[in-house]
């Protein structure tokens, strides 16, 4: 894994953390961020959401946090999706 700063605003005894640094361990290509910062919490309608922050380094990862219990899972497609966004 590549020198990458991650950022926990919130998380769940750091469940979506721990998920994202396999990914970037998994990661087969270049990481594409500076910084990737983790935010997680009830009433999503997604299970996870990125986005690329204002500075352009930084990329944004925002969780449902009942995925961590097992109600729902991230489809095949947004986890390749999200491998390539790191």
């Amino acid at each position: 894994m590549e020198d990458v700063e991650i950022i926990v605003v919130n998380d769940y005894d750091g469940y979506f953390e721990s998920f994202v640094r396999t990914l970037l361990r998994t990661k087969k290509t270049p990481v594409k961020h500076k910084r990737i910062q983790i935010t997680a919490g009830p009433w999503r309608s997604y299970m996870v959401q990125f986005t690329e922050l204002e500075d352009g380094e930084t990329l944004g990862l925002d969780f449902y946090s009942a995925f961590r219990t097992g109600f729902g899972s991230i489809s095949q497609a947004d986890l390749r999706n999200l491998q390539e966004m790191l």
